[in-house]
């Protein structure tokens, strides 16, 4: 296999900016959606065709086994028997890039102020697990895989059709239909990247209609969340949460929208206490391990996405 460059590396290499950017763009769209068109490089650089053209035939100079160019859907897609990366990509680095945008620096991975990251998990992610999963969003397509299950305490063999990506606030995850496992749950779920083993890709798979992204009914619905101050914060502690959380001084509450799906995260990341308000004004005197008490859990309750978050 052919030598993997850093950003820098290619830059030297090449001796220009604007070919070590397009490489890069070329590189990181086949390996993590699968495929691109010459107008994904005139949009994103603001080039012309010929241009994009000329950067695509450069790329095929420095990895002629990476791409090759299907007519039937009109563009260049990658070869998954020979792809062997030009540059070399962090797990972490490109979900960032794919939630947020293609960005050179991410790539090259310099950091320009002092930058540490709490909690950074001691299993990295495989980025070509990560890269697999991410095709198969693009590509409508499924993966089979076994999946390590809590709840289970045990790998699972599963038939997945991933369909997003999100970040908990602690790990990456991405939200796929679960389909024909032994436990008969399927349906839309979150699964953990982390947890994620022997992923294979089933490109001649493509996910049903009701498989797919747009029938995810709880990642497209949002629902009002209401927040007081919990009852056992008080003096210089309540202080700083109203401060920190923009809250309203009089009521000392904060109402957001949040995504269905992502409301189980939200509880553990802000410390909520999901629990009846007469509960928790019984046994306020013993909570101080929350920030917040949800004040709006009549209505939650009337969605049933909540059943298992609101036990």
């Amino acid at each position: 296999m052919s030598n993997q460059y850093s950003y820098l590396e290619l830059l030297e290499k090449t001796k220009s900016t604007s070919k070590a950017d397009r490489l890069a763009f070329i590189d990181f769209l086949l390996m993590f959606k699968g495929g691109l068109n010459r107008s994904d490089l005139t949009d994103f650089f603001g080039i012309k065709e010929a241009s994009a053209s000329a950067a695509i035939s450069d790329y095929k100079k420095h990895r002629q086994g990476n791409v090759t160019y299907e007519h039937r859907e009109g563009k260049n897609v990658i070869k998954l028997d020979t792809f062997n990366p030009l540059l070399t990509y962090s797990a972490e680095s490109a979900l960032s890039m794919l939630a947020n945008g293609f960005n050179k620096g991410k790539v090259d991975s310099q950091r320009l102020i002092p930058y540490e990251r709490v909690a950074l998990l001691p299993k990295k992610l495989d980025v070509e697990v990560v890269s697999k999963v991410t095709r198969a969003i693009t590509n409508k397509t499924a993966i089979d895989c076994e999946y390590f299950s809590r709840t289970i305490g045990t790998q699972i063999k599963r038939r997945l059709f991933p369909t997003a990506i999100f970040y908990d606030g602690i790990s990456w995850m991405f939200r796929a239909y679960s389909s024909g496992d032994k436990f008969n749950d399927d349906g839309f779920k979150s699964f953990n990247f982390s947890r994620l083993k022997s992923v294979i890709e089933t490109t001649n798979i493509f996910a049903s209609p009701t498989q797919r992204f747009e029938s995810d009914k709880e990642w497209h619905m949002s629902i009002p969340v209401v927040l007081k101050v919990h009852p056992s914060i008080e003096g210089s502690q309540k202080e700083a949460l109203l401060y920190e959380f923009d809250m309203d001084r009089d009521t000392e509450q904060l109402t957001i929208s949040v995504k269905a799906v992502l409301f189980y995260y939200l509880v553990e990341q802000w410390k909520i206490d999901t629990r009846r308000v007469k509960e928790v004004s019984k046994m306020a005197h013993y909570d101080n391990k929350y920030n917040f008490i949800l004040i709006n859990r009549t209505t939650m309750e009337s969605y049933k996405c909540m059943e298992n978050v609101l036990k």
